[in-house]
């Protein structure tokens, strides 16, 4: 969540002016432009995906009265050859949310050129159109469209030319901070514990893929913060507000799709000494989703040479149906009064009134969030992931939840050829 002040934040509970936004551009530390932007129209997305590198994108149509905005040089002063965007939410009645630091990435300028009749004194051109004295000379303005992305993408287009590796001493987060200390200052948000990171890491190439992979070591993300600054920030905290009708919510979606739902997993390798395949099926026995029940059959395959006995392959297709419990997620759309302190990946709580007749809270993290506006900004919509179980207990049904716990059925599994004989009993205490 992007840094507010108390009386900042309880204003954005309440009735208020409208909200706007102020934007400066800058290069080299300095103001490249000596009033902010008029702004005709903006918007922002915002992202937790560990995919994507970058994730924080405004668009922005702003005001060229005069012309001089659409760039022709890449040094012109909105042109892609560096400068920056410091964007200011001001909250109506209130104070002011730093919201991003941004490096502009794209320039389109939508130009109309009129040709106007001006007085000069003492010209006189001989077959001219115009009356003596007069000159004809073209007047450019229109609107710019603006692109800009979050520092990041600096970091990002700056690949390793030759492979590093941590020093002696090195820790997770100081690797992350070693390799992108050209480009921002990093903080770490409370909830996070540096680790100690072997010699024998390799970084190759793509800065920010390795940057990923390293806040993932200690459970964490990055994101990148209303000043510039990139946060390391855990993947689960507190909640950091409460939406429900009558405190900020507008209304809530949600939407269900049957792709990806598996419900049998079919796992094939061979054996170490003799060769021969091994497969094992593990399925999901009880619940809506069971194998064979109403959600009929579905299957998914993963075969291996790493997968050398039957064992192996069970406690794989048992982790591989563990997870795929634990990542069953509700997805709502949530849209709400602006909010301009909320970030992907906060966790918040959704009120939300169901047919039983009363309020139901469901937690989850903002994986997207969707701005925009005129110079006023409209309504935030968020994407907000729920745990599935969760929300099945917030709805009153705990039936779900025994495969989430472990209470699950036998595993049976089956091996090829049909001529190998008796096999033994496989039960839990076998697996890994």
């Amino acid at each position: 969540m992007r840094n507010i002040d108390p009386d900042t934040s309880t204003a954005l509970g309440g009735s208020r002016p409208a909200d706007t936004l102020t934007v400066w551009a800058w290069r080299g530390g300095k103001l490249v432009l000596g009033e902010p932007l008029q702004i005709i129209s903006w918007s922002e997305t915002d992202t937790a995906a560990d995919s994507a590198k970058v994730k924080q994108q405004m668009n922005f149509t702003i005001a060229d009265p005069d012309g001089t905005l659409g760039a022709w040089r890449f040094d012109d002063p909105l042109g892609v050859g560096g400068t920056e965007l410091q964007v200011i939410y001001r909250v109506g009645g209130a104070g002011a949310v730093n919201f991003a630091r941004l490096r502009i990435i794209s320039n389109e300028p939508d130009e109309v050129v009129e040709w106007r009749t001006l007085p000069e004194y003492g010209l006189e051109e001989p077959d001219s159109d115009t009356a003596p004295h007069e000159r004809i000379v073209p007047v450019v303005k229109g609107v710019v469209q603006l692109q800009a992305v979050d520092r990041t993408y600096n970091a990002d287009r700056d690949k390793l030319e030759g492979p590093e590796s941590p020093g002696p001493l090195a820790t997770v987060l100081g690797e992350f901070a070693r390799l992108t200390r050209d480009y921002f200052p990093v903080v770490l948000d409370p909830g996070v514990t540096d680790v100690g990171i072997s010699r024998l890491t390799v970084f190759d190439r793509e800065r920010m893929d390795a940057c990923q992979d390293l806040a993932s070591r200690v459970g964490a993300r990055y994101r990148m913060g209303g000043d510039g600054e990139c946060h390391i920030y855990p993947r689960i905290t507190p909640p950091v507000w409460r939406v429900e009708p009558r405190n900020g919510l507008v209304k809530v979606s949600r939407k269900q799709a049957i792709d990806g739902l598996y419900n049998r997993w079919v796992v094939e390798g061979k054996e170490a000494t003799s060769g021969a395949p091994v497969r094992v099926t593990v399925s999901i026995d009880t619940g809506p989703l069971r194998f064979g029940g109403d959600h009929g059959r579905a299957q998914t395959f993963y075969t291996s040479e790493m997968i050398t006995s039957a064992d192996q392959a069970a406690a794989y297709g048992v982790s591989q149906r563990e997870e795929f419990l634990a990542s069953l997620a509700v997805e709502l759309t949530v849209t709400t009064v602006p909010r301009p302190e909320l970030q992907a990946g906060d966790r918040i709580e959704v009120g939300y009134p169901v047919p039983a007749g009363h309020v139901a809270y469901f937690l989850g993290t903002i994986t997207g969030i969707r701005r925009e506006g005129t110079n006023v900004p409209g309504y935030t919509t968020l994407t907000v992931s729920c745990s599935y179980n969760d929300v099945i207990q917030a709805l009153g049904r705990t039936e779900w939840a025994d495969h989430i716990t472990g209470n699950l059925p036998d595993l049976t599994w089956d091996r090829m050829p049909a001529n190998w004989g008796t096999l033994p009993d496989l039960t839990w205490n076998d697996l890994p």
